[in-house]
């Protein structure tokens, strides 16, 4: 090959895979492309070997689709950036089956109009096909029945999912199983899956702790959304921060957290697992560097 393994995928995507995807909405060159939608983002990335060199390579292709509602349930704003795959709650790949995780691969004795045709084919028959099956309850249940159910917080993707799609009976197991895993005591697990349970119509033992210290902050009435969601971003990331240093070297690290809820533009964050003097040297300072972004910040112990 007198090319890089990089310069021939570009150039295969851009004659093969690229205008097929523009002609179904989607947005995008190079290796990543995007389809929002009103409930949701569906993202197709290409990703090359990481051993590619001059002599050939290999690249495979896999789904990802963002909910919109999911992520509203989980996070006090939307991400400051449009989600990558990564981050999506429904990911899978496709190859010569469907489903399935396929390499394509070439060097220089490779016929790359012939190899285009057969991804342009994958793309058609098992990408697009896929996205259409995912936005359906079946489609869904079927992902999450294939799919290992992840530990902790993941794993209340897996119930939230398979609750809206239809099998009640589905998300209460796993549910339950999520719950028998978790630590025993308080902690943020079952105060989370408490939480999915309420809003799912399923059943689980009520937290068993309360919160030592609660903190409200409130917006001023003229922020612009975006400035307002924003605002609130760094309020989770800097409670985050703070409360990590408290939890280093303590023992019981585990019992200590946080939780923060919104309504509108108020904020409000509670918090559990130490006593309120001790969590407020920390937060003091995350208060006061958060001062600028929110009208009024106010604590209360409890």
């Amino acid at each position: 090959m007198d090319r890089s393994a990089k310069a021939v995928i570009s150039d295969l995507l851009a004659r093969d895979v690229t205008p097929l995807l523009k002609r179904h909405g989607f947005a995008g060159r190079g290796r990543n492309y995007r389809r929002t939608l009103a409930d949701r983002q569906e993202l197709l990335t290409v990703e090359p070997h990481r051993w590619n060199t001059r002599h050939g390579g290999a690249f495979t292709i896999t789904l990802g689709v963002f909910l919109t509602g999911l992520d509203a349930f989980v996070s006090p704003a939307p991400p400051a950036a449009p989600p990558e795959e990564h981050e999506c709650h429904l990911r899978r790949g496709i190859g010569d089956t469907d489903p399935g995780q396929h390499w394509w691969t070439f060097d220089a004795a490779t016929d790359l109009p012939a190899l285009g045709a057969e991804v342009r084919h994958a793309v058609q028959e098992h990408a697009l096909g896929a996205f259409e099956r995912l936005r359906t309850d079946a489609g869904v249940l079927a992902w999450v029945r294939g799919a290992p159910l992840p530990h902790g917080d993941l794993g209340l993707r897996h119930v939230y999912l398979a609750a809206g799609a239809g099998a009640p009976d589905l998300a209460q197991r796993w549910l339950d199983e999520i719950v028998a895993a978790a630590d025993p005591g308080p902690g943020p697990l079952p105060r989370e899956a408490a939480r999915f349970a309420a809003r799912l119509g399923l059943t689980c033992p009520p937290p068993s702790d309360a919160p030592t210290l609660t903190a409200v902050f409130r917006g001023a009435a003229d922020s612009p959304p975006h400035a307002a969601d924003d605002a609130v971003l760094h309020l989770v990331y800097k409670l985050d921060q703070h409360l990590t240093e408290l939890r280093r070297d303590r023992p019981d690290a585990g019992r200590l957290y946080h939780t923060v809820t919104r309504d509108g533009l108020t904020c409000t964050a509670d918090f559990y697992g130490a006593g309120a003097e001790e969590l407020l040297r920390p937060l003091r300072r995350a208060f006061a560097k958060l001062s600028g972004e929110f009208a009024e910040i106010t604590w209360q112990a409890r």
